[in-house]
């Protein structure tokens, strides 16, 4: 369980961050890329992979973190990008309900069992990531710009299929820290060659955008360690970590916003803190 909460915290604090750095007018491509490096070495510095795991086995799973890597780097300027021209609101909807994938994989592919009543529970979670993130606002997003949700959803999906995967039949659990390394090694050489071929770059050093970039990698590398880690030691069916997870995100982030960020919940959306509460009894 202590795994799957630092997994929460971890990813609910990407979120934090990101606003943070809007408030500094940090360059998102910049940002982007300072992370994955960060988040590479702080992999290699802390945690040695090199010393306990079989390197022979990477072959197996190495296709597996190139593809992660790439996607990672992707769904990051996705995100960006469907932030501002589709809406903050729609963007964490179209992420959060991506949980949907990894959790209907993992009762197909893995045939997992679990009872009606946390059937019940992932309905409730998806009715609770929906009603936390409403806004007003939802109405009045250009439709020429839905597509960008459209793929965080898949890709978000896809994402977290793939580490389901990878983890249950590829990696064993000496090998997480390695392969997490190689996932952020990847993305940070997909976000360097972005930048070098981009013809609006600018690489004025900006102090802000490199701290909140390293405390960014450092994030990025313990949502998808300790999730990883989760899912090798929790005593829970993967489908309801990755239910809880997500879930847990979506209403960690939202008391976030209220109260350090002085953001207003409305009615709909302390329903949906609520309902994610009553889930998360269900779940467990």
């Amino acid at each position: 369980m202590a795994y799957l909460l630092f997994s929460i915290f971890s990813s609910s604090l990407i979120y934090v961050i990101f606003r943070v750095a809007k408030n500094y007018n940090c360059k998102l491509s910049s940002l982007i890329t300072y992370n994955y490096l960060a988040a590479t070495l702080l992999g290699l510095l802390l945690f040695q992979p090199f010393a306990s795991s079989n390197l022979k086995n990477s072959v197996s799973w190495l296709p597996f973190g190139i593809l992660l890597g790439v996607l990672f780097i992707l769904m990051f300027y996705l995100i960006g990008n469907s932030s501002q021209k589709a809406g903050i609101t729609v963007t964490t909807l179209a992420n959060k309900l991506s949980l949907v994938f990894p959790v209907l994989f993992s009762l197909i592919y893995f045939n997992e069992q679990i009872s009606t009543i946390k059937y019940f529970g992932l309905g409730t979670a998806v009715i609770a990531v929906i009603l936390t993130v409403y806004k007003k606002d939802v109405k009045k997003t250009n439709l020429l710009f839905i597509v960008l949700p459209v793929l965080i959803f898949f890709g978000s999906g896809l994402i977290d299929s793939i580490v389901k995967y990878v983890q249950a039949v590829k990696i064993s659990d000496e090998e997480t820290t390695l392969y997490t390394i190689i996932v952020f090694f990847v993305a940070f050489v997909c976000g360097t060659l972005i930048s070098v071929f981009n013809k609006n770059r600018n690489f004025k050093f900006h102090p802000p955008t490199l701290l909140l970039g390293i405390l960014l990698g450092a994030a990025n590398f313990g949502s998808l360690y300790f999730l990883i880690r989760a899912l090798n030691n929790s005593n829970m069916d993967s489908s309801l970590v990755f239910a809880l997870n997500n879930m847990s995100v979506v209403a960690f982030t939202a008391l976030i916003g209220t109260f350090v960020f002085k953001e207003k919940l409305n009615k709909i959306n302390f329903v949906g803190i609520i309902l994610a509460i009553i889930s998360l009894y269900f779940l467990l």
